[in-house]
């Protein structure tokens, strides 16, 4: 593919061009399917996990960090492949062929660092918003690095107050990110 090809698909990706992106769905995701049904999965999770990788690239793309050693095409199945397998491992279960494409292994591991930094801050994102409005403001604050006594006076508690009910916003927060399924997937697949 030339590198012009490559960079009008990559643009089409980035501003939505819904024939560019239909053209690459009908061109790889039939690998990505074949790969996947070869290692105990169905279509449904085959465009899951498509859909998966594709918005990952958007992001990459979008916030300018993909540095691409091969074709585009090539990276996301290289994506697929990685996520599928993060499944598998999650549920126990071994890939059988691997032999459709390759990517070199450290690229791989960047992949897999990625995802799973991508799925860590969704977890942390979604137990977040089930926090109470209080503890998110607080928290928020928190993380921005104001100190605990001018988040005091903002909300007009004592110092005290407010470290105490920083340190139960933060337990429940922690707790909450345990509790959750993806967390535990994410502990698994990173041991």
């Amino acid at each position: 593919m030339s590198n012009s090809n490559q960079d009008s698909i990559i643009e089409g990706i980035v501003v939505g061009d819904e024939r560019i992106i239909k053209k690459f769905y009908e061109k790889h995701l039939p690998q990505v399917k074949s790969y996947i049904l070869k290692n105990s999965g169905s279509e449904a999770d085959a465009e899951d996990v498509f859909q998966d990788a594709m918005v990952f690239v958007y992001e990459k793309l979008e916030n300018n960090s993909l540095q691409l050693t091969s074709s585009l095409g090539t990276f996301v199945y290289s994506v697929c492949r990685n996520l599928w397998r993060n499944k598998l491992k999650g549920n126990k279960k071994t890939v059988h062929n691997e032999s459709i494409l390759s990517i070199s292994k450290a690229n791989d591991l960047d992949i897999i660092d990625q995802i799973n930094d991508n799925e860590r801050r969704y977890v942390f994102q979604k137990c977040f918003l089930k926090l109470g409005t209080g503890c998110q403001e607080l928290l928020s604050l928190f993380f921005e690095g104001v100190s605990m006594k001018d988040i005091a006076k903002q909300n007009g508690y004592s110092e005290a107050y407010t470290r105490k009910k920083k340190f139960g916003c933060k337990n429940k927060l922690v707790a909450m990110v345990k509790e959750d399924p993806i967390f535990e997937e994410i502990k698994i697949n990173t041991k």
